[in-house]
């Protein structure tokens, strides 16, 4: 495809304009290889690029791809959020219930032109983990966890290691630490339970992020941790809690959530955040370059045995 594009870059989880964690959405993608998709997440250069295509299946909205600017995300959890808003704000989708595609996966969301909510069902399992390693993978002594380091996670399981508040603005990637072959992310929170809010910050190396602003896929796996920790109540209900995340990058995000309670057991959660309009424009792709052809040589006499080599 050669031509002409058009993107935007919104803010999601925006506690005001350019805050928040910075979203590329090419809301017409139809036609776009794979290196067209990958070039104009790198050209865009936010932390992940979703690529809206028509829905193929029946129940589905809208279909995406998202690149990150080092390549293509299986996931499309957070960027849900900051699609869904962006799309019905373009009036391309109408405000309400959505439901977008992006692999195998199906993600509920919720949106109007300032905003959504993101929803994730289903059972989950909440595994200890060793969390010295961790901790100083992220420059932090063991002294400065408060917690249970705990793996969980509605998809992807992410790795949740309470510390004490003054620990996090401590917290630096040490990019260099073993901890990062096998482990590709680590979400710092110290809860305040008077406010019900995590400040939190999100080191995830192994998704080609040093640190990320706003997280919601995290976001909602630390709701079933609150509740094994005994810091959300296990009642049946909904439980509010929130989270505050990229102060230190100067990028500050609100992350509203809710944890879904039947009988002790965590059913589901939910992740809210304001989008905002940041940028709009159109990009130039090249032309598509001419596959290369192979000229033909002409045909040589078969050599009698005297000119072949030994």
């Amino acid at each position: 495809m050669s031509g002409r594009i058009e993107y935007e870059v919104v803010d999601m989880f925006a506690d005001g304009p350019l805050t928040g964690c910075a979203l590329g959405v090419v809301p017409d993608a139809a036609g776009l290889s794979d290196e067209e998709m990958a070039a104009v997440a790198r050209e865009i250069g936010a932390s992940e690029t979703a690529f809206v295509l028509p829905a193929t299946t029946p129940g589905v909205t809208h279909r995406v791809r998202v690149f990150t600017p080092g390549g293509e995300s299986p996931f499309g959890g957070h960027s849900a959020v900051g699609t869904a808003a962006a799309l019905v704000r373009l009036g391309r989708l109408a405000a309400g219930q959505l439901v977008q595609q992006c692999g195998e996966r199906r993600q509920p969301v919720e949106a109007d032109p300032d905003g959504a909510t993101l929803t994730a069902t289903g059972p989950l399992e909440v595994v200890p983990f060793d969390p010295v390693g961790p901790a100083e993978a992220c420059g932090l002594r063991p002294e400065d966890v408060d917690g249970t380091a705990a793996t969980a996670g509605f998809g992807p399981a992410f790795h949740l290691l309470p510390v004490r508040p003054q620990a996090l603005a401590r917290a630096a990637l040490r990019p260099e630490h073993p901890v990062w072959r096998g482990q590709p992310d680590v979400l710092l929170f110290a809860w305040d339970a008077a406010t019900r809010t995590a400040r939190a910050r999100m080191f995830a190396p192994g998704y080609g992020m040093p640190e990320d602003p706003a997280c919601a896929s995290a976001a909602l796996a630390l709701g079933p941790w609150l509740v094994r920790a005994g810091l959300l109540p296990a009642t049946t209900g909904s439980h509010p809690y929130r989270l505050r995340q990229g102060v230190e990058l100067r990028r500050p995000a609100i992350l509203a959530c809710h944890v879904d309670v039947v009988d002790s057991r965590v059913t589901g959660a939910s992740v809210s955040g304001a989008v905002l309009p940041g940028a709009s424009g159109r990009m130039t792709l090249p032309a598509p370059t001419p596959a290369p052809t192979t000229a033909t040589a002409p045909a040589q006499p078969e050599p009698t045995p005297e000119e072949r080599p030994c």
